[in-house]
């Protein structure tokens, strides 16, 4: 399926399509643990490629697809020169990348390749690349528990996401929405450095923060996570002028929201039912917002079953219903 008016489109596609526009949700949903991993710095079009597979993701998917697909003009737009190289670029990053999986209990260590690149379009009917304007990505499905069904993620809005210029405000903004209900982030400085991919770049802190942090601060500050930082210097620090930075606190300028937010009744027709029904047994907003998360849409949709069983039973939903949910809200976030 061809954007109009996008001359980057010549044929017509032998792989049959499953590209559609309606299907492309207007926020991606990402694993925790890929969001707080070392991830290498890679052009924003390898980025932008990976958010919208993300968002091609459904809710209730119990697997992963064949092959994900979207329009050229989904990643880069139309008014970008070498868009061809720019793409071809953004490929040879994500066939190159790889995930480390590892237990450090048990001394065991796998590495996983983001892409299934085994797959050809001889053999297989379909495989990873570009062709007629059409991008089609295959995820490897040893990577399954990082897409599907995930318990912990945090959500960010592809509309700003996808016009974002540097690499740094694209990652700042996939860190800051995972504290979207606290509104705070602490984070040594050793940590920052890992997460923006710079353990081997700019030593001094004030360079580290300039090169890191001047183009995110100017491209969210239009967004719901604009926001301000301080570092935190060793005040223990016995060495003559200025104190060493030891951490960094960012603080989202909007204040977190006392009401459940829009954004999560669009994400799905399930999320949207189950917020409703918490909200009819009286489970106050903030603490839908507090634990959501953590309980995730399966232990979420059991207690609204129990709940319905005791029916009568429960004579102060507000009290008992708030109660339970709070109580299996810690109890998931100390898990």
């Amino acid at each position: 399926m061809a954007k109009k008016n996008d001359k980057r489109h010549i044929a017509q596609m032998t792989l049959p399509l499953i590209y559609d526009e309606k299907e492309v949700k207007k926020y991606a949903k990402q694993h925790w643990n890929v969001t707080f991993a070392r991830q290498r710095k890679v052009s924003v079009y390898a980025k932008r490629i990976m958010a919208n597979v993300m968002a091609m993701i459904k809710e209730d998917d119990s697997d992963l697809r064949p092959y994900y697909q979207m329009h050229i003009s989904d990643v880069v737009p139309s008014t970008e020169i070498e868009f061809y190289t720019k793409v071809k670029k953004a490929f040879d990053e994500l066939t190159d990348l790889k995930w480390l999986i590892e237990d450090i209990e048990t001394k065991y260590f796998a590495f996983r390749h983001l892409l299934d690149t085994t797959k050809t379009l001889k053999n297989d009917g379909f495989e990873c690349a570009y062709k007629d304007g059409m991008i089609t990505i295959v995820l490897n499905p040893a990577l399954k528990p990082y897409f599907i069904e995930l318990a912990h993620y945090s959500i960010y809005e592809l509309k700003h996401y996808m016009h974002f210029s540097s690499w740094y405000s694209l990652r700042m903004f996939e860190l800051l929405s995972a504290f979207k209900d606290t509104g705070i982030w602490w984070v040594s400085i050793d940590e920052f450095r890992q997460l923006m991919d710079c353990e081997k770049k700019y030593p001094l802190s004030k360079d580290l923060l300039k090169y890191t942090l001047t183009e995110p601060l100017l491209e969210l500050e239009s967004t719901d996570l604009a926001f301000t930082y301080d570092p935190v210097f060793d005040m223990y620090s016995h060495g003559r002028g200025r104190k060493p930075v030891i951490a960094l606190e960012f603080r989202l300028k909007k204040a977190t929201p006392k009401n459940v937010p829009q954004e999560w009744f669009e994400f799905s027709d399930e999320h949207k039912s189950v917020l409703l029904r918490l909200r009819t047994w009286k489970v106050s907003d903030p603490n839908i917002i507090r634990y959501a998360k953590a309980i995730g849409m399966e232990r979420a949709n059991k207690l609204l079953y129990e709940w319905q069983l005791k029916g009568k039973e429960i004579q102060d939903k507000a009290k008992y219903c708030n109660a339970v949910w709070v109580r299996v809200g810690k109890a998931a976030m100390d898990g």
